[in-house]
């Protein structure tokens, strides 16, 4: 009995311990009221200070680059402004007398230096981790520069990047990768079709700053001149209609002509797709 006794006293006076949390009283008076802030006038003037007013858009964007922004996102950029300039240099190279017959050469040149470029590092040849890592770097510039419009470098790249020296070596691509390549084919087409997809756009567009794939173009201007000795040949577009089209963008980049030449078209150190099979055959 003694001890029911001094368990309800103990009830009673420590009610908030016992019951596990305190019990407050709410009249009608205040049962409709918000619970009363604990923060002071001078801290609710300072939080307030903080959110009001909503800071502009591109104060906003601007605070969002620096925190997500990195050293990998400034070379991609640059690699990708690189690419659009070395472009706009091959149509402008097109209208320079001496220059326009090496045009072709200058293709084969780039896709063989982006080859190389991912099988080697330092001058040396790459391991496979460090492989994987240069090929996934040009696939993010392969994808900036079709978002861009530069869809000469993005062919070019894709082109290289699907060269049997790095299917070879199986890496193991991204969600995102694999994406971009069936987007990629559905909207140019492929090489058995000699890309006609994406012939089309070029020919059909009117947008200045959408480069288009020189590569895809003379390859339609070649396959025109075979195929008309044969009396076999009913291709839409005629040849001097594409020239027409190459020579509006050297027109319109005719400053890049007197550039000097960019590296990607300088002569590459391997110059036979043959060689760069077995190099790629020696990684570890």
């Amino acid at each position: 009995m003694d001890f029911y006794m001094a368990r309800w006293v103990w009830q009673k006076r420590y009610r908030a311990a016992f019951y596990g949390f305190k019990r407050t009283y709410i009249s009608e008076k205040n049962c409709n009221q918000m619970p009363r802030r604990r923060l002071s006038s001078d801290g609710f003037k300072l939080f307030n200070m903080a959110y009001n007013p909503m800071p502009p858009p591109h104060v906003i964007k601007r605070m969002l680059s620096c925190l997500f922004h990195s050293e990998y996102d400034d070379k991609l950029m640059e690699m990708t402004d690189q690419c659009l300039q070395a472009s706009k240099q091959l149509f402008a190279y097109s209208g320079d007398p001496i220059r326009k017959g090496f045009i072709n050469q200058f293709i084969d040149n780039s896709i063989m230096n982006v080859i190389y470029a991912i099988l080697s590092k330092d001058g040396d040849l790459a391991n496979l981790h460090q492989m994987r890592r240069n090929y996934l770097y040009f696939m993010d510039v392969l994808d900036a520069a079709h978002r861009n419009g530069d869809h000469n470098t993005a062919i070019m790249l894709r082109c290289a990047l699907e060269h049997h020296a790095l299917k070879q070596l199986k890496f193991k691509l991204r969600k995102k990768d694999i994406q971009i390549f069936k987007d990629l084919e559905e909207e140019y087409g492929t090489w058995r079709n000699c890309y006609k997809n994406h012939l089309k756009m070029a020919m059909n567009t009117d947008d200045i700053d959408i480069i288009p794939s020189m590569m895809v173009l003379q390859m339609h201007i070649a396959r025109h001149k075979a195929y008309s000795t044969i009396g076999q040949c009913r291709l839409k577009y005629e040849p001097f209609y594409i020239q027409g089209k190459i020579g509006r963008y050297a027109i319109e980049h005719v400053q890049e002509q007197y550039s000097e030449i960019l590296p990607l078209y300088e002569e590459p150190l391997i110059k036979k797709s043959t060689d760069l099979i077995m190099i790629a055959q020696q990684v570890k």
